[in-house]
């Protein structure tokens, strides 16, 4: 068996990097004949964990606790994220109607913020569709980091089918902010891990 590429998907850009044949037909007998996971940890013991989580079909990588909660920030924390300046009367005045639902015109005197206390109703709703999914959720996370490595070389491709296949997906339907990468299949992530073995990045990945 020759070497095979590791194919990674960006956007609308591509690139390839070769996954030595050794290692390429280790994937193969394991993850595509054998239908069982191939995970070669990084040298360290102390390592980051990529989580891979198996739904609906595919794996969805999480840079984080998968089942955590997510934290909300405070309101202070909230209108500091925004750049809301509270002495301004204006930018007060508004952020009060947006997200307290304050109408100054019925003559009701301001409502209090509890400043070191989570956000909820209207603000939860934006944090979480707009926030978290886009950048902050492990999805997100997960997503972010990866785009960052180089896991192929951009606009290089080699002869035959690639051995994995990442996609990048940022929205995945009309109205979603949803960011994430998914791996279609074990042997996708058995390439990952050896990348980021590579790129000496001490990030083990779990399969769950």
């Amino acid at each position: 068996m020759k070497r095979r590429d590791f194919l990674s998907l960006l956007g609308l850009s591509a690139g390839s990097t070769l996954i030595p044949a050794p290692v390429a037909r280790l994937i193969r007998e394991t993850c595509v004949l054998g239908g069982q996971p191939l995970i070669i940890p990084p040298r360290s013991s102390k390592s980051s964990i990529i989580y891979a989580v198996h739904e609906y079909g595919d794996y969805h990588l999480h840079f984080g606790d998968p089942d955590a909660e997510p934290p909300l920030p405070t309101w202070e924390e909230f209108i500091d994220s925004r750049g809301v300046n509270l002495s301004n009367d204006k930018e007060r005045s508004e952020f009060l109607q947006e997200y307290f639902g304050w109408d100054p015109s019925e003559g009701e005197p301001e409502p209090e913020i509890p400043l070191s206390e989570p956000i909820d109703g209207w603000a939860e709703d934006f944090y979480m569709e707009w926030d978290f999914e886009m950048h902050e959720s492990p999805m997100a996370m997960a997503y972010r980091y990866l785009a960052d490595l180089p896991l192929g070389d951009s606009g290089k491709a080699f002869k035959g089918d690639p051995l994995g296949r990442l996609r990048f997906i940022e929205g995945d339907r009309p109205g979603s902010n949803l960011t994430y990468v998914e791996a279609p299949d074990l042997a996708t992530i058995a390439c990952l891990q050896h990348r980021l073995n590579e790129l000496n990045e001490n990030i083990r990945i779990e399969i769950r």
